[in-house]
């Protein structure tokens, strides 16, 4: 499954039904009954995308039909004639004060389930320029399944925004897209180098970070460099109802190490690759993460990792 939602197809669809991806703080299904022209649909499309902004950032997936905020099958679709991406796109546009840069909207041609029919995947950043207020002169957040109205001190707080770093991460293989065969075992998969990608999009520059990186036991981890510290303990989380055992690993980012991490600039932690090796096996196997900095909530996320036709890949869904 493709790690950005942008570029997600009609597969990608099936396949958050496949894993039952559940919605959260980043992800949100709607079935198609959301995207109507009238006055009503067009406020709630303007409240949940600038819940989004005002929070995490998060993907909003307009013709999917959910039970328990789990996906169960793709809708009957839009017609891309009466329901477009550009109308879309100006619906968001025009009913949320200010305009939230970044919003990506991806027409999903529905060429199996519903041909001639198009679902639509609404990818919103956490915006620097928040708080964004939706049609009924609101401000919204995201809190756990729902888009909520803020309270006046979180307004203010969101307004601060930009004055501290927002410092994420993005995991990647080198070379990207990198292609593994089956070791002499069978067991795992080849070794594949792993890389943290990490970037600040506030205008506060970060001059320190503290990351954990927590990696399901059962992914296979050489030694790691000496800026990674790999923890004797193991913890016990549990992921929607099962236990996992995850081994945790620790990076202490300062200035000393590179320059300070502006706004818009990446960079490569830990400074070389983790060597991890991945279990033959259809499942998508969990990797956590936590950053903070000086002044900046702790962000506390999930990605997921699975080989999929020989290739190394991402999904990044959840918050924990």
């Amino acid at each position: 499954m493709k790690q950005n939602a942008w570029d997600w197809d009609e597969q990608d669809l099936l396949d958050l039904i496949r894993l039952g991806v559940q919605e959260g703080l980043e992800l949100d299904y709607k079935q198609c009954d959301a995207l109507q022209r009238s006055d009503g649909r067009k406020n709630e499309i303007s409240k949940d995308v600038s819940a989004f902004a005002n929070s995490a950032g998060g993907v909003i997936v307009y013709g999917m039909k959910e039970d328990g905020h789990v996906p169960t099958k793709i809708d009957v679709g839009f017609d891309p004639n009466e329901i477009s991406k550009e109308w879309l796109e100006q619906v968001i546009n025009s009913r949320i004060q200010r305009r939230i840069d970044g919003v990506r909207v991806n027409q999903v041609p529905l060429l199996t389930t519903s041909p001639g029919k198009v679902a639509y995947v609404v990818f919103v950043p956490a915006s620097i320029r928040a708080p964004h207020q939706a049609a009924d002169k609101r401000f919204y957040k995201r809190f756990n399944f729902e888009s909520v109205p803020m309270e006046e001190y979180e307004i203010r707080d969101t307004a601060n925004r930009s004055a501290v770093p927002d410092l994420d991460i993005e995991f990647s293989f080198v070379p990207d897209g990198s292609k593994v065969s089956l070791s002499g075992d069978g067991a795992y998969y080849s070794e594949i180098e792993l890389i943290a990608i990490i970037s600040n999009s506030a205008q506060a520059v970060a001059e320190y970070a503290v990351i954990h990186i927590f990696i399901d036991s059962r992914i296979g981890l050489a030694a790691p460099s000496s800026d990674v510290r790999l923890n004797t303990e193991t913890e016990t989380l549990s992921l929607d109802g099962v236990d996992l055992t995850l081994r945790k690993l620790t990076i202490l980012w300062d200035r000393s190490k590179g320059l300070p991490i502006f706004s818009g600039i990446s960079a490569h932690l830990p400074s070389t690759p983790l060597r991890i090796s991945i279990p033959k096996g259809d499942d998508a196997l969990p990797l956590r993460y936590t950053i903070g900095s000086p002044g900046m909530a702790i962000k506390d996320k999930w990605v997921f990792l699975k080989i999929q036709d020989a290739t190394a890949t991402f999904m990044r869904l959840k918050d924990s």
